[in-house]
């Protein structure tokens, strides 16, 4: 017999229907707690922990939060704040902005003395018109002509003074006045030397012509004296005229030609006068224009201190931060004056990107920007973008730089002297210019400082909630 078969003719125990409340509140303590059924608040409860404990397991998987990069900056114009300088030190002779003015492009905003700088361009332009003048003067003298022809050919420059002019055409005619002498005087020496020889050359003529005579005479005499007619002394006295007029030609010819080489050695010496006198005004022609061409740039240079003495204003904006108030004070060379910012221009938000953000951020994330002045839990936030990020860090050590890193906290680290490490500048434009502020339109103005919140991404959020237990568990169990 199977023992279902054997426990199939037991009937099952009659169940006890429950008790009402009121008859468990007449049971013992102990019967009563046995009989009272347990409450379905626990069940309850259980069921709701473990039903929120799913939903926040699902809702951590499927739900994202924003990855955000903080950095915080200034707003700036987009043709940035102009700063106004003098080129060297000088002297304020006049002041004619105030802080707050408005100005246009080329406006004298201040001037400088310019007494000394009038002096040494004075000085300049009378250097260079001496050499222009001295540039036509030489250019004259070089024709080596007639004073009367080189006077006719200078040719004086224009807006030269005329007593200038006039002592200039006076030196012309001095010079080639004396150049004329000294050739005049060597001429007149040659004229002379060749009159002599040609004195010479006739004298030598008559003693040639005369020579046939008195030796046809000698030997007359010698066929007497040789005939015995007549006597010895006779034969001598025709022989020494025939003896001297040799002699005599001789002599003459001698002198006709230290004549005639005196006189080349003369028209040689004419000739390198000539020469040396050309090469000379030459030279000085060549010094001249080289002093025109040095006295004209430096005439620039004179000009453009002078012009830079007149302080203008590069833009149109308004003045602010005016450093000046004195007249006659002195300002150094590059030392800001004053300020002027730009009007009309659209603001830009340019921030300091720590290194730990930069690589997230790209041209075109958008960006909320909370304006310092202005509580954004009570005024909200401005919409922007990321126009520009730029190439190369920069060290700011005048202010702090605040990032938030990839879903955790990170602030501008700062090296041990207290400088700022460098940071990357990200260029923000807002999508408005103007904020509601407590029903009216209050523009943005320079030099708001504001906080930049970037979106570079999203992430699951429990990979947020995970990230500093993964962190701890890199980290930990290590020893240096």
């Amino acid at each position: 017999m199977s023992p279902e078969q054997k426990t199939a003719h037991i009937l099952p125990w009659p169940k006890t229907p429950p008790r009402h409340e009121q008859e468990r509140q007449f049971l013992p303590a102990a019967l009563e707690i046995v009989e009272t059924p347990a409450s379905p608040v626990g069940r309850a409860t259980a069921f709701i922990i473990i039903l929120f404990f799913c939903l926040a397991l699902v809702w951590s998987y499927l739900g994202h939060v924003d990855i955000i990069a903080s950095a915080q900056g200034l707003l700036v114009p987009a043709g940035k704040i102009k700063i106004v300088q003098p080129l060297e030190t000088g002297i304020v002779s006049a002041i004619h902005i105030q802080d707050g003015d408005r100005v246009h492009a080329g406006d004298l905003v201040i001037s400088l003395d310019e007494t000394e700088i009038l002096a040494e361009r004075d000085k300049i332009v009378h250097q260079l018109q001496q050499a222009r003048l001295d540039t036509a003067r030489l250019t004259a003298l070089k024709t080596l002509g007639k004073p009367e022809e080189v006077e006719r050919v200078f040719a004086p420059p224009e807006g030269i003074a005329d007593s200038q002019v006039q002592l200039a055409r006076s030196y012309v005619h001095a010079q080639a006045s004396e150049q004329a002498a000294r050739i005049e005087a060597i001429n007149e020496q040659v004229a002379q030397k060749q009159a002599d020889a040609d004195e010479v050359r006739a004298s030598m003529e008559k003693l040639k012509a005369t020579l046939p005579i008195l030796e046809e005479r000698l030997a007359i005499r010698n066929a007497m004296f040789e005939k015995q007619v007549g006597d010895r002394f006779q034969l001598l006295d025709a022989q020494q005229p025939v003896t001297e007029t040799k002699h005599d030609i001789v002599v003459a010819e001698s002198q006709l030609i230290s004549l005639l080489a005196a006189a080349q050695s003369l028209i040689r010496q004419k000739e390198q006068i000539a020469a040396e006198y050309q090469h000379q005004v030459l030279s000085d022609l060549s010094d001249a224009e080289q002093d025109v061409r040095t006295f004209t740039q430096d005439l620039l240079k004179a000009e453009r201190r002078l012009a830079e003495t007149k302080l203008t204003a590069p833009i149109d904006g308004i003045v602010q931060q005016l450093a000046v108030h004195t007249l006659g004070g002195v300002v150094t060379s590059a030392q800001p004056l004053m300020q002027i910012v730009p009007e009309d221009r659209p603001l830009n938000l340019e921030v300091k990107v720590a290194n730990a953000d930069v690589g997230f951020i790209r041209v075109g994330q958008e960006v909320q920007i909370k304006v310092e002045t202005y509580n954004f839990t009570r005024y909200g936030l401005v919409q922007g973008h990321v126009t520009s990020l730029s190439a190369d860090v920069v060290t700011d050590d005048k202010r702090a730089v605040g990032s938030t890193g990839q879903g955790g906290d990170s602030k501008g680290t700062q090296t041990d002297s207290g400088s700022l490490s460098p940071a990357y500048v990200a260029r923000i434009e807002p999508d408005a210019k103007f904020m509601t502020i407590d029903g009216r339109q209050e523009p943005l103005k320079p030099g708001m400082a504001a906080t930049a919140e970037i979106k570079t991404g999203s992430r699951r959020i429990i990979q947020y909630l995970l990230s500093p237990i993964r962190q701890y568990e890199d980290e930990s169990m290590r020893e240096r």
